[in-house]
């Protein structure tokens, strides 16, 4: 069993990061845009529209910039909770509500509430096949 981590992009340019466990694929914000993205997973060799997720911590710009032309080209869902849905809803249709926790495949996230200056911020914990990784992207 595995879990691949590989940060893609962090600070106040931009937020991204790419989580992969046996058989899925997921994202931790997109504050990079999309051809940029695209640019930095196929170095990794992983495949844009093999993401089965994408995590959104808070929705500044520097979290969300490459989120409406990844989605559309792709057609991700995006999980988020309901105060940051209304922040960006003109964005996504493809999209879930994210509560405590949730199951995609073999992974479990949970989600843990931030501070920040936004309506509404999450870090979240991947688990996997006994393996756990935090994210708290608070920049």
């Amino acid at each position: 069993s595995i879990m691949k981590v590989c940060v893609l992009a962090s600070g106040s340019k931009g937020n991204c990061c790419y989580i992969e466990s046996n058989n899925t694929k997921i994202l931790i914000d997109i504050g990079i845009n999309c051809t940029n993205v695209e640019t930095k997973l196929k170095q990794i060799n992983v495949d844009p529209s093999e993401i089965e997720g994408i995590f959104i911590t808070h929705t500044h710009t520097d979290h969300t910039d490459g989120l409406k032309v990844f989605t559309k080209k792709y057609n991700t869902k995006v999980y988020l909770t309901e105060k940051m849905y209304e922040d960006i809803n003109k964005h996504i249709n493809n999209y879930e509500i994210i509560g405590q926790e949730l199951n995609l495949n073999d992974i479990k996230i949970i989600t843990v509430k931030t501070s920040h200056d936004t309506s509404d911020s999450n870090g979240y914990i991947v688990e996997s096949n006994e393996l756990m990784i935090g994210i708290k992207n608070n920049i």
